[in-house]
């Protein structure tokens, strides 16, 4: 898992006028993975480093996905026992909440676009 990284096309910076928040950004790319390849593979440093972001804020995300259930999360471990990353998943809530997230992005695209 080392070295990997993931495209964050799609994933949107902005939506409604601000920044969108980490927390957002790690549920959209982990509700498109889910979707599109069952789950996200990845290490959390590759993984703060494809959302520009440190591990912490990454940490402080994912923790409140979780609690939120929106996400969840398992170890992947190596043959040394090494932990090498992590498998992430969004819920059905998690993709739903993705959705609604996106559709507003959307929306909000399209009123700009328009004036």
């Amino acid at each position: 898992m080392s070295g990997m990284s993931i495209s964050t096309q799609g994933v949107v910076s902005r939506v409604n006028d601000r920044h969108t928040f980490i927390h957002e950004r790690v549920l959209a790319l982990i509700a498109r993975e889910t979707v599109v390849r069952g789950s996200l593979n990845i290490s959390k440093a590759d993984f703060a480093r494809s959302l520009d972001c440190s591990t912490r804020s990454l940490d402080r995300s994912v923790t409140r996905l979780r609690r939120e259930g929106l996400v969840s999360t398992e170890p992947v471990y190596g043959a040394s026992g090494a932990q090498l990353g992590n498998t992430y998943r969004a819920t059905r809530k998690g993709k739903e909440v993705a959705e609604r997230f996106l559709a507003a992005e959307d929306a909000s695209a399209a009123a700009s676009s328009q004036g």
